[in-house]
């Protein structure tokens, strides 16, 4: 009795010191990728494959903390430190609850809407040929919603079939100023646009930069009333995120395949923004008037491009959203990668996300800023 007593005693010794040893190595990792995130001297495609774990690394610390609390509660403190650490440095790009700001004095509240509407799937030649009723939908919803200035990514035109010539279609609806990314696919049966601007305001100057298939940079000086602004929509480099291809498979072997595609992607995305991000920057330094940079970013909030981006710009997202403002419609789903950016001189009134809006693979963003239109 008393033998088994102590190999039961040495049982649980060991499997508690091998979770204290797992607990210190988790507890080195994350602060590894809060330094990493917080001070950026790496931008390695390594870091950044740590940086986006963030989140990770903070549901694994609570689970610690629940074991410990089970077994050795003063123990528990160690990951209770890092994940409040963690929260004061870095909350509220995860979690934030504003109320909406009152318009008061003088001005004019202005939304600008954004939303990646994957081809509005018209990519795909069943739906088109049969005019889909999901085509119709999420064209019909893009053209109402009441916002004077829009930008998308993976915008599509077709002129063969009066439903889906949508610049047409927008033109009619007041939008008579556009910026266009392949300006010259606007006349196209199969017309790739990519990224689009459109606006109800005069658009007085504008330039694209194209970044490879349908990623880059348009941006458009918009003249409302007395007042000048600047609009820069983009479209980054994929992630490359198939969590849902890698569940599909039922072999060994495609999970395999699909998890060193995943990674792959990955690898080229990182390398890929941060170039691009830069170009971004680069037009908001550039620009001489208050800039309102949207669109698909396709990072996280816990990444280089996110980073390099708040630290130039306040997120509208962290000024004027509600919970956590995820704006991707598959899986992993709980990421946030679609985000508005706006000049200090403009203030945010408003931030949603529209996830009640599922016709794309994102849910539209929109911000409302305060226009003062001093003469």
């Amino acid at each position: 009795m008393a033998l088994i007593m102590r190999v039961g005693q040495f049982i649980t010794y060991f499997f508690r010191s091998l979770l204290w040893a797992m607990n210190l190595l988790l507890v080195i990792y994350t602060c590894l990728a809060y330094w990493l995130l917080y001070s950026l001297q790496i931008e390695h495609w390594s870091a950044s494959m740590i940086m986006i774990t963030i989140p990770v690394a903070w549901l694994l610390n609570l689970v610690v903390v629940c074991l410990w609390l089970t077994a050795r509660p003063w123990r528990s403190w160690l990951s209770g430190a890092v994940v409040l650490i963690g929260l004061i440095l870095f909350g509220s790009r995860t979690f934030v609850w504003n109320s909406p700001t009152e318009l008061t004095g003088k001005g004019i509240p202005i939304k600008v809407f954004s939303y990646n509407v994957q081809s509005f799937d018209l990519n795909e030649s069943w739906a088109f040929y049969h005019s889909s009723p999901r085509v119709r939908r999420t064209e019909n919803y893009v053209l109402r919603y009441d916002a004077p200035i829009k930008c998308f990514q993976e915008f599509y035109n077709s002129t063969t079939i009066p439903d889906y010539d949508i610049i047409k279609r927008f033109r009619k609806a007041g939008y008579r100023y556009s910026v266009l990314l392949y300006p010259e696919r606007a006349q196209l049966a199969d017309g790739d646009i990519g990224a689009a601007i459109f606006s109800i305001y005069p658009i007085i100057q504008f330039g694209r930069e194209p970044f490879g298939g349908s990623n880059g940079i348009v941006w458009a000086t918009i003249k409302i009333r007395n007042d000048t602004i600047r609009i820069i929509n983009v479209h980054l480099h994929s992630m490359g995120i198939r969590v849902g291809k890698v569940l599909d498979q039922k072999g060994m072997k495609g999970v395999q395949h699909e998890t060193r595609g995943v990674l792959s992607a990955l690898h080229t995305g990182f390398m890929d923004r941060r170039e691009e991000v830069y170009k971004v920057l680069q037009y908001i330094h550039e620009s001489p008037y208050p800039v309102i940079v949207t669109g698909d970013h396709n990072d996280t909030p816990y990444s280089v491009v996110y980073e390099r981006m708040r630290r130039t710009l306040p997120n509208s997202f962290e000024d004027a959203g509600r919970g956590f403002g995820f704006t991707y419609n598959r899986l992993p789903g709980y990421i946030r990668i679609d985000n508005q950016f706006h000049d200090p001189k403009l203030a945010i009134l408003n931030f949603e996300t529209l996830n009640y809006i599922g016709y794309s693979d994102h849910y539209p963003i929109v911000g409302t800023y305060l226009i003062k239109n001093s003469k």
